[in-house]
């Protein structure tokens, strides 16, 4: 929420620098995230008039204009589609110095344009980076004074405040003045509405107003305002409404922007000629209804939710948005200006259902002021009556069920101390509920019954006026003795310790640890799975924020993908690292499942440039040593590896790894396809594992074996394979074999020639054997060597 400082001063009589505000108003739980001085830096650039235009001559798209800036006349070619006669605009003399996106500003100079000289420059909101309005020059009020310095006219600080859902009351500059006031004690003064009713005609007969469920919508007002000259709003208004982040439109909407900025109640002008019969309906909405609102969107409209409608037809969704069939536009003369009060459960399933947050929908669902409706309204009537030259009728249609009564709530002074730890005493606290503006009685000894406003919908019970006194008394100034310290008896999840060894493991392996959204896209999971992608896994997000966080993940890949992409977009394409995160499942129609995983990614070099070892190009056996190392570490010995073609891998580089018949994980490159889709030119390595599968296979206990004590013996063996002989199948036969000698054994190399053929390699083993009670014979190894070396070859197909 942007609050600017010259508006609430409107409000609070206060001398006090920005910075201080800023800090008291954080103190007060309204935290002030920025303090945005509004100077524009542009120079000379002033309030210019156009007193005439002609078409350019050798240009369609141009026009001559001659401006004057109240002492001199300037010769400007200009393209804007709205350039015309009459209009107050901002002129950028020759000499001013605009805002521009490079280092240097841009420096307005005296040129010719097609032929025409052009002796300064009119300037749009966004040539002025005072907004990203750029249909056109601008164009100022009439009330604006000719050569006016719009870097004066605009210069302001504005406070950047986020507010926390019970702060709805804050959401308004009013909310914050209160605020300021409660704290500082500076005086307070609220606008006065002073409206005058026309004698002439009464809104009775002219409009009518019918609710249709009050559990719904339990207040409806309305007025009717007559003969309107539309045109642009007063130029004091356009700048506080630009300065709190909304772009003005025209006179009727800028004043109920305005209203609601100004007093936190949401408001809607309709266009009255438009509004068949003059009957407003308030109804729930029924099922396949559409209606296109003023985004010019088709929206099909969720069955219950509340709709405002004439005697034929819907003309705006209840709290979110108008219509576009009755909106107020430059041919309006006659306005039903809304102001009204929705059940906040309502708006706020509305609102996701459509997945559209306006302004007006957000404060409805934190809860508005039911009371506040009549006066919001005469305070908009009111400024329409001053601005638009509005004519309005007597009288007002105010529909409800019954009264809205203040609460009444107790707090004691004792409980209030025994929370906060304080030694308050009872005027100490009066005096706080005084500055909040809350009416109240005490019983002399310890008890206040205080009446809570309708518009602090944030406080039901005792414990919330205790949090008024602990934000207005200060919370630096609540001093808490540190308490003994209490270890919970309740054991670490195992699961959870698991996880935790599992980060170890891989920092330990030189692995920096990733953080990646669950939620992705559509567009990465296509350059990822592609055409093989199960739509029926995926769950997707009901109402998105976005497209691209549309739906949860089922893998870590295009996660990490986009982690890598970054990096080496930035010039980064060294990476080592890892994430233990969530994935997640759709099994059936409302069945979802989810599970632990880590994913593991290597690209780039194994380490920087060193001037006594060059570096190399990660490969995959890198990637399979941190999977050993980590299987290792917790037990998981029995693993084999076998190729089963994923399709995000590269064919021949690639395994998944099983432990039996269970499948834990898969490595492997990731296939070239992706990464050029990507726009990655380098090669990347990746493996994920299922945690809860290797919880189950790995083995806790740990026995350390003593040194031999008699020497072993080394032979090695070399045979020539085919090419599509995977090498655990030859391991398979070799444990297979009964040996009481064999201790252990390990490929040496791997050697490929056009000597050998086509399709064939050599292998080198190395066996290593020893007999644990007494020093080997080199007979005895002999013998058992061609045991094995015998048996192998008999078995597998070379």
């Amino acid at each position: 929420m942007k609050v600017p400082l010259s508006w609430l001063k409107d409000y609070v009589d206060t001398t006090l620098p920005p910075i201080e505000i800023a800090k008291i108003l954080t103190m007060a739980g309204l935290e002030v995230d920025a303090i945005e001085c509004k100077d524009l830096g542009f120079t000379d650039v002033v309030v210019g008039e156009v007193l005439e235009t002609e078409p350019h001559p050798n240009a369609d798209k141009l026009c001559l204009a001659k401006v004057t800036d109240g002492n001199e006349i300037h010769h400007v070619v200009c393209g804007a589609p709205n350039c015309r006669q009459g209009i107050k605009t901002a002129l950028a003399k020759v000499g001013a110095s605009l805002p521009d996106d490079g280092e240097k500003p841009f420096k307005v100079k005296k040129s010719k344009i097609r032929g025409c000289e052009s002796s300064g420059m009119l300037c749009s909101w966004k040539e002025l980076k005072i907004s990203d309005d750029n249909d056109g020059i601008i164009e100022l009020a009439d009330d604006v004074e000719l050569g006016t310095d719009l870097a004066e006219l605009y210069r302001d600080h504005i406070f950047e405040i986020s507010l926390t859902p019970n702060l709805g009351h804050c959401a308004n500059i009013i909310g914050v003045a209160r605020e300021l006031h409660a704290s500082t004690e500076e005086p307070l003064c609220l606008p006065k509405v002073q409206m005058k009713e026309s004698d002439k005609e009464k809104i009775e007969g002219q409009a009518t107003v019918e609710i249709k469920d009050f559990s719904l919508c339990p207040r409806y007002a309305c007025r009717l305002i007559k003969n309107v000259t539309m045109g642009p709003s007063p130029q004091w208004m356009q700048n506080r409404l630009i300065s709190s982040g909304i772009r003005p439109i025209n006179n009727i909407v800028d004043i109920t922007n305005y209203v609601l900025l100004e007093m936190g109640h949401p408001l809607h002008a309709f266009d009255y000629d438009h509004i068949d019969g003059g009957k407003i309906i308030v109804r729930p909405s029924k099922e396949g209804e559409k209606f296109v609102t003023l985004d010019e969107k088709e929206r099909q409209i969720p069955e219950g939710a509340l709709l405002i409608c004439d005697e034929n037809k819907p003309v705006a969704i209840a709290g979110v948005m108008g219509g576009q069939n009755s909106e107020v536009g430059e041919n309006t003369k006659n306005v039903l200006l809304e102001s009204a009060y929705f059940a906040p459960s309502s708006i706020r399933k509305t609102s996701k259902k459509l997945g559209l947050m306006t302004d007006a929908s957000r404060r409805f669902e934190r809860g508005c002021d039911p009371n506040m409706v009549e006066a919001a309204l005469d305070r908009a009537s009111m400024l329409i009556s001053e601005i638009a030259k509005g004519e309005i009728t007597k009288g007002i249609i105010d529909v409800k069920e019954g009264e809205f009564k203040e609460k009444i709530v107790e707090c004691r002074v004792s409980r209030t101390n025994k929370l906060l730890g304080t030694q308050l005493v009872g005027g100490e606290i009066e005096s706080i509920f005084q500055r909040l503006g809350f009416k109240f009685t005490w019983d002399g000894e310890d008890t206040f019954s205080v009446t809570i406003p309708t518009y602090r919908v944030d406080i039901s019970q005792e414990v919330d006026l205790i949090e008024e006194v602990a934000r207005l008394y200060g919370f630096d100034n609540l001093h808490q003795p540190i308490s003994a310290f209490h270890n919970s008896k309740l054991p670490h999840s195992e699961v959870f310790l698991f996880e935790r060894e599992i980060r170890a493991r891989m920092v330990s392996e030189g692995l920096q640890e990733f953080m990646t959204c669950d939620l992705i896209g559509p567009s990465l999971l296509e350059i990822v799975h592609g055409s093989e992608m199960n739509k029926e896994a995926l769950v997707e997000v009901l109402n998105p924020t976005s497209i691209e966080q549309s739906c949860l993940r089922t893998s870590l890949l295009p996660g990490i993908l986009q982690v890598v992409k970054y990096n080496c977009d930035h010039q980064n394409s060294d990476i080592a690292g890892f994430e233990v995160g969530r994935v997640h499942f759709k099994k059936g129609e409302d069945q979802y499942h989810e599970e632990t995983v880590v994913g593991i990614v290597l690209t780039g070099k194994v380490h920087p440039d060193n001037w006594d070892e060059k570096p190399r190009e990660v490969d995959f056996y890198d990637l399979k040593g941190v999977v050993e190392n980590m299987l290792e570490e917790f037990g998981v010995t029995a693993s084999m590896y076998k190729n089963n073609r994923l399709s995000v891998f590269h064919t021949g580089r690639q395994a998944s790894v099983y432990v039996g018949e269970l499948e834990i994980g898969s490595i492997g490159e990731v296939h070239p396809g992706i990464t050029r889709k990507l726009g990655v030119s380098q090669r990347i390595f990746f493996a994920e594992f299922n945690l809860q599968d290797i919880f189950k296979c790995r083995r806790d206990n740990h026995q350390m074996q003593p040194i031999p004590i008699y020497p072993s013996s080394e032979r090695d063996w070399t045979m020539t394979l085919k090419e599509g002989v995977a090498m655990s199948d030859v391991f398979k036969i070799i444990d297979s074999i009964d040996s009481r000698l064999l201790e252990d054994y390990q490929v040496r190399d791997i050697y490929r020639s056009s000597k050998l053929g086509d399709g064939l390699k050599n292998v080198t083993l190395r066996f290593v054997y020893r007999d644990k009670k007494k020093t080997i014979s080199q007979e005895a190894v002999d013998r058992e060597h061609a045991r094995i070396t015998d048996k192998t070859r008999s078995l597998i197909t070379i």
